[in-house]
């Protein structure tokens, strides 16, 4: 049973973790949702970040966030990472979270709080209070502050430089670029400027349109499938793609969906550029593309006669697919909402201009099993 102090932590991680929290940073990580419902699942692809702090939150904690949608288990992971508080560090907490809502206006404030601690609550390593504090007044500071500012508020540049280098924020491989500079105190980044005459403009490249073309769809073959050894909601299958360095890991949420023996030696479509991720301590390298709605998640099925490594693609989209979807430009999350299936069981992507099928090279389709005007991701 948890102590007193340990309820009240998980008290506070769930109240942070609301329900908008917990899908913005699924949404931010990876597109990963074959485990949630499906309302939850549309829900999720339209949040937005509304806290600056989430971002830190969710790199920090990606293998919790996507592996448990329940909040008391997202917490319990978080919790392991994070310091124990006592019942006044506890109090003071939910203070510092209260005050760095309101930065900059509260900065004399935090700076003064500051003062001759290592970290916010004197804990020896960041708290849950000092990386979202963190997340909160890192753009502020870096981007807009003045020298005068960085000089008058040194406790926050000296303690904001401590959490940025710590075990926990470096052990995720941040952009280091993006860290805030206590060179800043003699020579600030945000030196004014002098006069100059106008600097050449580089010459903008064009954007290029996301289409479903950029996604590497393909056909993948199932040699072995078995559940995740610390996830009760995941296979981990070893799937064919065509790859001639061999087969790939693939972690999927699909327990609860598909049996286990209906996971062996069969044909499967593949999302095969997503940027791999670990989950539970395996790397998953790709994804399976499913159909689902409210009740049901099934397998897509490839068009007869497929070989492991075949190409789809969506009707007018073929082209030469990214090697690796940058996860920041969310092109996969931008498209996917309009993938479905139609009455003929076809999967298709929707345009202003009508279905397009996913097909092969043969003009054959790839079909759902039995979901009709289902989404499929």
């Amino acid at each position: 049973m948890n102590s007193p102090i340990i309820t009240r932590q998980l008290s506070t991680c769930r109240f942070l973790l609301s329900k908008s929290l917990r899908l913005s940073l699924l949404q931010y990580i990876q597109p990963q949702f074959l485990s949630l419902p499906s309302e939850r699942f549309r829900y999720s692809t339209k949040s937005a970040m509304s806290d600056p702090a989430l971002d830190l939150l969710s790199k920090t904690f990606a293998s919790a966030m996507l592996l448990n949608a329940d909040p008391d288990q997202v917490v319990a992971a978080i919790q392991k990472e994070l310091p124990i508080l006592t019942a006044e560090q506890e109090a003071k907490q939910t203070e510092i979270l209260a005050l760095s809502e309101n930065f900059p206006s509260s900065a004399s404030k935090l700076n003064a709080t500051l003062g001759g601690k290592k970290f916010i609550l004197g804990t020896d390593k960041p708290s849950l209070a000092d990386l979202i504090t963190y997340g909160r007044v890192r753009q502020p500071v870096a981007e807009i502050w003045s020298p005068d500012e960085y000089k008058s508020n040194a406790n926050i540049i000296l303690w904001a430089d401590r959490v940025q280098k710590s075990e926990i924020f470096m052990a995720h491989k941040p952009d280091e670029s993006t860290f805030i500079s206590t060179a800043a105190l003699g020579t600030n980044n945000n030196k004014a400027k002098k006069e100059k005459g106008p600097k050449p403009q580089p010459a903008k490249k064009e954007a290029v349109p996301i289409t479903p073309a950029l996604i590497d769809l393909r056909v993948g073959f199932i040699q072995k499938a078995v559940k995740h050894p610390d996830a009760d909601a995941l296979y981990v299958s070893t799937i064919d793609m065509g790859d001639p360095s061999g087969p790939r890991t693939v972690c999927s949420g699909l327990v609860k969906h598909i049996p286990l023996e209906d996971m062996q030696q069969r044909y499967v479509i593949v999302v095969a550029n997503l940027k791999p991720v670990t989950m539970r301590g395996i790397k998953s390298e790709a994804m399976v593309l499913c159909a689902a709605n409210e009740e049901k998640v099934e397998l897509t099925i490839p068009p007869s006669g497929s070989k492991a490594g075949d190409k789809v693609f969506f009707e007018g989209f073929d082209g030469s697919p990214q090697q690796q979807l940058n996860p920041k430009k969310k092109i996969f999350e931008t498209l996917q909402p309009n993938f479905t299936t139609n009455e003929k069981l076809e999967v298709v992507f929707k345009t202003d201009d009508g279905e397009r099928p996913l097909i092969n090279k043969d003009g054959k389709v790839v079909l759902a099993s039995s979901l009709v005007n289902a989404e499929v991701r």
